[in-house]
């Protein structure tokens, strides 16, 4: 082991890292369960063979024949621009079947997990923390942070119990939010959970005919949110006789999480706004904000393209996930490819480009980037100071590293690599391996960089769940599915949790200048000829503010 990597981890081993182990040990703790109504229902619908949102298609799509009758080098000039888009179609039509072999084996692999463990009354899954501090379980198909119909298949163990509409108010919201009704206010989300009760009665009843679940935004999810609603309001409309025991987690989620750990630590109340770390009647929308002001940019321009986008029409799925991407060092052209994706859904063969939307997206991300640096100006600022400062510590051969305000020490360790090469005989065939041999002495300068502020952002929002979990731990509440920046228990133990979160957040930035505690470890690790820029100056958000926000995390 390198001398560097061995004083690393005794000093590790002499931490005080108790709250991370508290937090990981309070995940592991939580007993789950089979929920064997969506589980019923998942097999059934997968075997079927029929089209179900949130799953894929049992069947490859049928790859187009050869549309000549000639060789390629004997086409005419035509012929070959015919020839080009066929292969253009050919290999993606090739890519999306290996795409979705990927997928129908991890729908088979979570249904034979769920499928063994339906008859056990509890089991845990291990969980562990990665470089940065995020919580992870070690189980990669069956699992509360995997996909829609993976969550949907997992229950608590342990049962809370309901004893009046207040104690479901966090059921109703919850399903407000897997159905995609969340851009109005928590009243109205609980609101249209009760005008919906027949509906949800419906599914329940017969999921195969009433397939209104299918149109949520999580669909899964959405049928077992619907399963534990009709049960609980067949309860509640004989008036309590008997209590509701609920096991469904009920999940807040933060609002473009990563972009509210940026706006915290520079206090800027611009951006704070826009992800609702201040308190509104209404949740504030940064994706519908830039779509917005794409438009407005749009509309100052006179050519085709232009016009043909804003008579699509631009809305925040357009820009959800380019913004999204904005605190994890997202480039233009993953915006470009965010955008082409997402004109693909909304378009669907109705678009005036035949479907090639290569040009159309290169052109609007521009306008999508643009909007975003208008948007949320001060992140950026926050993003390139950390940049920097790592820049600095490549240039002067030391590793990147930093404390967290749980006291992990983060170390952004990345080496280059040669590609080595190695052959070997099988079955009487030469064959050609390569692997990649990290270079020990050797800092790979654009991992560190393209690295810096995702995961400095990252174990920020992992110490963030660390102190939620401690403080909910003190009041009692012992079950948790955790996703990074979507916290999840019991319905009837949802307010305290949303409290304790809140707190933890403000504690987080109250307590700690993340920012300056990076540039004084610079100070004090890199030589003393190294200029250390000073961090960007802040802004005059008051954190105080985020106690009272009710879509900071809903």
């Amino acid at each position: 082991m390198r001398e560097d990597l061995k004083q690393f981890v005794e000093d590790h081993n002499n931490r005080d890292n108790s709250l991370e182990y508290e937090c990981v040990n309070a995940l592991q703790r939580t007993p789950w369960r089979v929920n064997k109504f969506v589980l019923e229902t998942l097999r059934t619908a997968w075997e079927s063979g029929e089209k179900w949102e949130g799953l894929p298609s049992r069947d490859n799509q049928e790859l187009p024949n050869y549309p000549f009758s000639v060789e390629p080098r004997h086409l005419n000039e035509e012929q070959t621009k015919e020839f080009k888009e066929f292969k253009t179609l050919r290999n993606a039509i090739y890519t999306e079947n290996a795409k979705n072999l990927s997928k129908r084996i991890q729908v088979e692999r979570t249904l034979q997990l769920a499928e063994e463990y339906a008859t056990m009354d509890n089991f845990w899954f291990v969980w562990q923390c990665d470089f940065r501090g995020r919580k992870y379980p070690v189980e990669s198909f069956l699992s509360p942070q995997n996909a829609d119909y993976s969550k949907a298949l997992l229950e608590f163990s342990r049962p809370a119990t309901i004893l009046h509409d207040g104690d479901a108010q966090w059921l109703a919201i919850h399903g407000a939010n897997v159905f995609g009704v969340d851009k109005v206010s928590l009243e109205e989300r609980e609101m249209w959970a009760y005008m919906n009760i027949e509906n949800a009665v419906d599914v329940y009843n017969n999921p195969y005919e009433c397939k209104w679940w299918q149109e949520a935004d999580k669909p899964w999810q959405a049928l077992a949110w619907c399963a534990e609603w009709a049960e609980y309001n067949d309860v509640r409309l004989r008036g309590f006789g008997e209590p509701f025991e609920t096991r469904l987690p009920c999940a807040s989620d933060g609002s473009c999480n990563g972009l509210q750990h940026l706006s915290a630590m520079l206090r800027d109340s611009e951006g704070g706004r826009a992800v609702n770390l201040t308190p509104s009647n209404e949740p504030q929308d940064i994706y519908a904000d830039v779509a917005v002001r794409t438009t407005k940019l749009l509309e100052q321009q006179t050519d085709v393209m232009a016009k043909q986008l804003l008579d699509i029409g631009i809305c925040r799925k357009l820009t959800k996930r380019s913004v999204m991407i904005v605190p994890y060092s997202g480039t233009r052209h993953a915006c470009r490819e965010y955008i082409k994706e997402a004109l693909e859904d909304k378009c669907k063969g109705n678009n005036p480009w035949y479907d090639d939307l290569f040009e159309a997206s290169c052109y609007l991300s521009g306008f999508v980037w643009q909007a975003i640096g208008e948007v949320i100006v001060s992140a950026f600022s926050a993003m390139n100071y950390i940049k920097e400062i790592a820049k600095l510590y490549v240039e002067n051969g030391y590793i990147f590293s930093w404390t967290t305000p749980t006291n992990l020490v983060v170390r952004q360790d990345y080496k280059e690599n040669r590609k080595r090469r190695v052959k070997s005989h099988i079955s009487g065939s030469i064959i050609q391996l390569s692997y990649n041999e990290a270079i020990m002495d050797t800092i790979d300068r654009r991992k560190v960089l393209s690295g810096a502020s995702p995961n400095f952002v990252h174990s920020l929002d992992a110490a963030a769940l660390t102190l939620t979990v401690h403080e909910c731990l003190k009041d009692g509440i012992i079950d948790f599915a955790m996703v990074h920046d979507s916290y999840a228990t019991h319905s009837t133990n949802m307010p305290l949790l949303n409290k304790r979160l809140r707190e933890a957040f403000v504690r987080l930035y109250q307590d700690n200048d993340v920012l300056l505690n990076i540039y004084e470890d610079a100070v004090t690790t890199l030589p003393s000829d190294v200029v250390i820029p000073s961090p960007p100056e802040k802004g005059d958000l008051n954190l105080n503010e985020v106690l009272q926000s009710d879509y900071f995390f809903a």
